[in-house]
Formats: C-alpha cells, structure tokens, sequence
C-alpha cells in the first residue's frame, strides 16, 4: 500500500523544522540526480576531522576549510538520521523533539568588503609579479555582502537551487553557528567501484555559443586550465597512483557559465598509495590557489583581506551510498543574521584584465544572487 502525503514530510519542510529547532543538519543534491538527501545529527557540536588517513571509516558529511586553522576545522556531520527523497512521519516526529537552544550571536563575524578600486589594486599587484616570474598563476577571491534575510527562505532557495542547476552539486548546512549554501560546479574528489576521479576546472567564460567550442578560447583561459591539470597528474603520480587516464580538456557548463574542464580516472590497486593522503595532498589545487601552489598561497595571504574559512575548501558526503563524493565549495554564500557574504573568484596569469577579471566575480556572485533575488 502507498503511504499517504500525510505519512511523509518534504526535504524542504525537515529542513525547515531543523533551523527552527537549532539543529545541526547537513542537506544536498548530488549532480544529475533529482532526490535530495537530509542528515540531521541528534547532538550539537561536530566531530572534529584531524587527518583523512582513515577516510574510507568515515560517515557523514565531511566539510574541510580552504586553510586549516584554529578558527576554521575540519569536522563531519553524523548521519543520526538519514532521509532519502522524503521524512517519514516517525522519524520526522521524532526530529521535531530534539531541540537545542539558540546560542549568543559572535559580533563582526562579516568579512572584509573590498571595494572594486582596491581590488583592481590587488589584481595589478599580482600581475606584476607574474610579469617577474615570482609565480605564474594566482587565484584571487573577494567577498560580497548583501542586505537580505534569508532566515526564512533557506529552504525555498535550497529547493530553486536544485531546480535551476540540474548539472551541480546543490548543499545547505548549518554547524556551529554557521550555515552554509551553494551550488558548486566543480568535482573535487570521487571513490567508487574502485575507482578515483578528479577533475581539472579552470577558465571562465559566459555561456555563449561561441564558447561552446574549445578551439575558441584564449590563452589565458587553457593555460590557466592547464596548469590544474599539470598539477593533478603530478600528485597523482607522486602519491604513487597508478593507471592514470585523463579525458580532456572539453568546455563544461555550469550554470550561466562556461568551464574548460580535463576529468582523471586512477583504478585503485595494492601499489596505489592511502586514498586520504592523496586527497590532503591535492588540495588546495591551483583551480583555487594558484601555481606554483606555496608561493601562490603566500602571495594570497598577504593580499587578501578577508578569510575564506569554507569557501573553496572541500565538502560532501563520505561512507554514504558512494565511499567519497567530494566538492569543491565555489559559488557559495554564508549566511549571516540579515545579511548574506557571496564568495567568488579568479585565476591571474600574465594575460589577465583587472576588469575584466572583476566583472567574472560578479558574474559569479550573480549564479545564487539571481535566485535569492526570484524569492522577493
């Protein structure tokens, strides 16, 4: 027999009930598919994650800072609950008795708004040492801070979200007094059927027709893609992976815009090196950083005024119905109080345009803002 609509409960409507009762929860949609997942933990606080040598005995969903730091850890949200599509009515009755109260607000937790002058400043700053060979690639990022409550509609965006971006990996969590949301297009790394994937996602054009075929794209654009790629092949070979095959570089859609994008396959054997380690020591790549990677992040540090925390770190869920689904967090917001801070960024090389490379970030901010702004 068919259970009735009063037996189950929406994803969107426990999700709902979670903010509501203070709960940590983490929601998602993985790529291509349609049912989105719910975990709600019991308890508040989350585990603290110090190292992924033992990924493969985790369960949950794994989220990692751009940087680690005493401020911004490592940690999972454990799968008390585990909903698949819908809530059954016990177990989302069951939900609505836990409760925990609300703790005291931390003040100045907005970032640094940098302004479009300073910004141009910065980027200008970087290519003059790319131009002097100190680095070849840098990836710059900012922060958008928007005045608009959201408090009341997460649920609603987190559904449009999924609606909107068939292709992307759709996310809202909230831990630790902070919750999270995007809709990231960039894999970061994959464990199933025995097998390793990763990809290479660099480069950014709008989404036009000209840009749909390869042989259209710049310089900038491939060598910036290429040094990902030159990067991942590297540590996937020192970390002594074997059987590695690579389909691309191939224009990847992701929203309203446009990607070069190169995906790696390695069949895991008994000579392939610790699956934890690989991914610690992928990470960041020069999709987010930059090339060469150390200099790249001591140049990032000093210029950037505003700290990333989760954004273009990692995230996803591992020990679920795949071992390891992990994700770049790009196109990402935090929620904070009535107001939402909008994380994008770009990879600099020697052939960049300050403006131009300030008019991608808005545009990347624009892939969630025009879906905040449908829900007025």
């Amino acid at each position: 027999m068919s259970r009735t609509k009063t037996s189950v409960k929406t994803i969107g409507e426990t999700i709902s009930l979670c903010l509501q009762n203070n709960l940590t929860f983490a929601a998602y949609r993985l790529p291509n598919q349609t049912r989105p997942k719910l975990m709600v933990q019991k308890n508040l606080e989350t585990e603290e994650i110090e190292a992924l040598s033992n990924i493969n005995e985790l369960r949950g969903f794994l989220i990692a800072p751009f940087l680690h730091s005493e401020e911004n850890r490592m940690f999972i949200i454990s799968p008390d609950y585990f909903l698949d599509g819908e809530t059954p009515k016990k177990q989302f009755d069951e939900i609505s008795q836990i409760k925990h109260g609300g703790t005291e607000e931390v003040e100045n937790m907005l970032p640094y708004e940098v302004s479009m002058e300073e910004y141009l400043g910065q980027i200008e700053k970087i290519t003059r040492l790319i131009k002097n060979n100190e680095v070849q690639k840098v990836v710059l990022s900012r922060a958008k801070i928007v005045n608009y409550d959201l408090s009341k509609k997460i649920q609603e965006i987190f559904s449009k979200l999924c609606n909107r971006f068939s292709n992307a990996f759709i996310y809202v969590f909230k831990a630790r007094d902070q919750i999270w949301m995007g809709a990231t297009p960039e894999p970061f790394a994959f464990f199933e059927n025995n097998i390793f994937h990763t990809s290479s996602v660099a480069g950014t054009k709008e989404d036009k027709k000209k840009y749909q075929l390869l042989e259209n794209w710049g310089s900038k654009e491939k060598q910036e893609q290429q040094y990902v790629s030159d990067y991942i092949d590297s540590v996937l070979n020192e970390n002594h992976w074997e059987n590695i095959e690579h389909n691309g570089p191939y224009v990847k859609k992701a929203g309203n815009l446009l990607h070069l994008r190169t995906d790696f396959t390695s069949v895991a054997g008994a000579m392939n090196g610790n699956l934890g380690y690989l991914i610690y020591n992928l990470h960041p790549t020069p999709a987010i950083c930059g090339f060469p990677k150390d200099k790249a992040l001591e140049i990032i540090q000093s210029i950037e005024k505003h700290n990333r925390e989760y954004y273009s770190g990692f995230l996803g869920p591992v020990g679920m119905e795949n071992p390891v689904s992990l994700f770049v967090n790009l196109r990402c917001m935090k929620i904070v109080g009535s107001q939402i801070v909008l994380y994008s960024g770009g990879g600099l090389t020697i052939d960049s345009h300050p403006v131009d490379e300030w008019y991608e970030t808005e545009i990347k901010a624009g892939t969630l803002l025009s879906v905040i702004y449908e829900s007025k």
